[in-house]
């Protein structure tokens, strides 16, 4: 392992506070790559090539002509039975000789630490990149994959659905965190603390499940990987995910102060199932967002889970043509009202109730919507066109009260 300069000062800086002496760390070079005196980072150390050399502490004192080196003790530090640098204590003989193991042991309990840490990260990052790799397809040799996985201790053949937590507007609560911090570093680490948090969150929550798989995705989004019993009826696995899901957005909510949704793909069989349940929560969470309860099943979906394929183009050519918003002034009236006529199932009096008006007053609204856009809401043919419009719209424009439910 190879000390950074970065950890090399912090190893450094701890240890002077604890024993209030100068010190420095050296290198497998013998170079000082860290110390309280700024000015001899980059000097070459004779002292501690010496402890390179022989594997042991060397003493220098104020009488020994060592070029370029004070007075002190020069220790090895040890990782694994390998040095991997040297510490250095100024000082007499009297002074450091005595808190010369103490601070070895001390020096490598960090650098012991700090490798751990290390190795972690890699182990957290390897696994990130494979999880990425399967959900967006991009492997070549199944059984190569396979093998990969299981190195991580991961069951690629193990039945999963994917879900996708979304955080709601988390890209403005950052930007207004950030700017209270006004470019102060630390207001970057209390994001990614949190985002940590509420991935450990998720993974808490799914743990009894032991070969659940959850990782962040992105700025705002966390994929899970769930395992599923496919000899279990698919409403009773539903409602353990309902059961989880809810559990972990009302924590989120609490906790951090987020609103959260979720979307959950279908389980498909084979290494690529995962690839298209991934897309499949992934669509559905952008309706979730605007849904209630904040959780959207795939395969409950209808004209949603198709119509992200159709162009922006061709969707707002659709919309203007069926609707004719923009030559409506009283657009927002329109669309409350086909909205609630259409989750009421055409039903006069239902949606007058819901709407808190007359049925009189919505008949004489819906004569308005044919003149207005030239289709009858009450006329089946005519709905249908008038519903997919409907639906377009409210995909177009998510982050706004939508109509469906």
């Amino acid at each position: 392992m190879l000390v950074s300069s970065e950890m090399a000062q912090s190893i450094v800086e701890e240890t002077e506070k604890v024993i209030k002496r100068n010190v420095n760390f050296m290198n497998s070079e013998a170079q000082i790559i860290a110390s309280i005196d700024q000015a001899r980072i980059g000097d070459f150390h004779e002292g501690a090539q010496e402890v390179l050399r022989t594997k042991q502490k060397v003493m220098i004192t104020e009488d020994d002509p060592v070029r370029g080196v004070k007075a002190g003790v020069n220790l090895p530090v040890y990782l694994k039975d390998q040095i991997v640098g040297v510490i250095g204590i100024t000082g007499s003989e009297t002074e450091v000789l005595q808190l010369g193991e103490v601070i070895q042991k001390m020096t490598e309990i960090l650098v012991k630490e700090a490798y751990l840490d290390q190795q972690l990260e890699l182990e957290q990052q390897a696994r990130k990149s494979f999880i990425d790799e399967w959900v967006a397809g991009n492997w070549q040799d199944d059984k190569l994959f396979a093998a990969r996985g299981w190195m991580m201790e991961i069951n690629v053949y193990l039945p999963r659905i994917v879900l996708v937590f979304d955080l709601l507007q988390f890209s403005e609560v950052v930007y207004d965190h950030l700017k209270h911090h006004q470019g102060d570093v630390r207001g970057e680490l209390e994001i990614q603390r949190t985002r940590k948090a509420i991935l450990d969150t998720i993974i808490r929550y799914f743990g009894p499940q032991k070969e659940a798989i959850a990782v962040s995705t992105g700025s705002s989004k966390y994929t899970v990987l769930l395992p599923v019993n496919p000899e279990k009826s698919l409403e009773e696995q539903k409602e353990r995910i309902r059961f989880d899901v809810a559990r972990i957005l009302r924590y989120i909510s609490n906790q951090h102060g987020f609103e959260a949704a979720c979307g959950a793909g279908r389980y498909l069989e084979g290494l690529s199932g995962i690839s298209r349940s991934f897309r499949e929560a992934d669509r559905a969470v952008s309706f979730a967002k605007t849904a209630e309860p904040r959780l959207k099943f795939y395969d409950e979906m209808g004209l949603e889970s198709f119509i992200s394929e159709i162009s922006r183009e061709t969707r707002e050519d659709f919309i203007e043509r069926m609707l004719r918003l923009n030559r409506n002034a009283n657009q927002e009236q329109l669309l409350e009202t086909l909205r609630v006529f259409f989750t009421c199932n055409q039903s006069i009096n239902e949606a007058a109730n819901q709407l808190f008006i007359h049925k009189n007053t919505l008949q004489y609204r819906l004569k308005k919507i044919k003149e207005w856009t030239g289709y009858d809401p009450r006329v089946l043919e005519d709905a249908v066109l008038l519903y997919v419009a409907m639906t377009m719209h409210a995909f177009g424009d998510l982050n706004e009260a939508s109509w469906y439910g």
